[in-house]
């Protein structure tokens, strides 16, 4: 059995403030406490239901334009909204049409995809 652990996104040094507004205020998820001897990287760990994101802090930080994860939801109109009030923009895609999905950035230009089964 392989299952999904962690994903781990990178920021950009000192950019935990921005991320804690994006994806705790702006999402709704819950940051979970790293372990002591991983502190010191800087970065926050976030709880997904049956698995972890991992926000490392990355020197010469490039967002990932391409790669990317895709967050399963169960509301799909109101996480868009959410991204919205986050000052991002949802970009619709109907390429696969059992899902409705949408692309957008975080707040460091990373790719992020968010889908619902219809």
């Amino acid at each position: 059995m392989i299952a999904l652990d962690h994903i781990q996104i990178a920021i950009p040094k000192d950019g935990e403030a921005k991320a804690r507004a994006f994806w705790c205020e702006g999402l709704g998820l819950a940051e979970i406490e790293k372990p002591e001897a991983l502190k010191v990287r800087g970065g926050l760990w976030l709880s997904l239901a049956g698995s972890e994101l991992h926000l490392g802090v990355e020197e010469g930080f490039t967002p990932a334009r391409k790669a990317h994860p895709g967050f399963a939801v169960d509301d799909i109109d109101t996480i868009a909204a959410r991204i919205t009030a986050t000052g991002q923009s949802p970009r619709w895609d109907d390429t696969i049409e059992s899902r409705r999905r949408f692309f957008a950035e975080d707040p460091f230009g990373n790719r992020l995809e968010f889908l619902q089964k219809d």
